[in-house]
């Protein structure tokens, strides 16, 4: 008999299987809290190692013309705050702008080899905003590789997730999504303390993202009761390279 384990599950009673490692790639800083806080908060309680990788700095995250001089300073601030406070590994990759090329695969292969994250959260590639969208074609692509062959110095580097998942978002609204399937995490624990922690750390995109606030609350409502919970956060699991072995829950 193999080495694998077995719980039986009784009645509605399916127990959460926490991965060592998740990933979430975030096109800016806020994104990782606005679509995956409550998950990456529940699972970081739960034991699992997080690590966010954050594409860019989202210096267009600004209302008024007198704070464009700042926003940079202020957001790299904002960071390092949410670091401290969800306890992760944040990994700023510095892009100005998210042009899809060579190089950007590359380093992002290699990121993932380097850290082997069990599960990875992505936006999905039919995003409206187009640093959301390059984003998820990028790290698409660079799972491909990990997990199909050797290129960009893969030399018994290959690394192959347990589950790869599209996260929603403001500009990418599930129900819009022809066909989607899609799991729901049961956030019901921890929707205040995703909410308060973006009130306490990113004061500067109070204003620019009110609306965005309504709608994730407004989601996890939606989603949640898709579950019978109060909040939720919903999944679309990309299977074409990486087969479904671990469901978050």
């Amino acid at each position: 008999m193999s080495n694998e384990r077995y719980i039986l599950c009784e009645d509605e009673d399916v127990p959460i299987v926490v991965p060592k490692h998740i990933m979430i790639f975030a096109p800016h800083p806020d994104d990782e809290l606005i679509s995956c806080g409550g998950t990456i908060l529940k699972y970081q309680e739960l034991g699992a190692e997080i690590t966010i990788v954050i594409a860019t700095s989202g210096l267009g995250g600004y209302a008024k013309g007198n704070q464009k001089s700042t926003i940079e300073e202020q957001r790299g601030d904002e960071v390092k705050k949410v670091s401290d406070i969800l306890q992760s590994n944040v990994i700023e990759l510095g892009y100005e702008n998210l042009e899809i090329t060579r190089e950007k695969v590359s380093r992002i292969t290699n990121l993932i080899r380097d850290l082997k994250p069990h599960v990875v959260l992505i936006p999905h590639y039919t995003d409206f905003h187009r640093v959301h969208r390059n984003l998820s074609l990028i790290t698409r692509e660079s799972i491909y590789h990990c997990a199909t062959g050797k290129a960009y110095g893969g030399h018994k580097r290959e690394w192959i997730p347990l589950g790869v998942y599209y996260y929603e978002s403001p500009s990418c609204k599930f129900q819009y999504i022809e066909g989607s399937v899609f799991i729901v995490v049961d956030i019901e624990a921890h929707w205040e303390p995703k909410k308060n922690i973006f009130n306490e750390v990113y004061v500067s995109q109070k204003e620019v993202l009110k609306r965005v606030l309504d709608w994730a609350e407004d989601t996890a409502i939606l989603r949640g009761n898709e579950i019978n919970s109060k909040y939720g956060e919903s999944y679309i699991p990309e299977t074409t390279y990486t087969p479904l072995k671990l469901l978050l829950k």
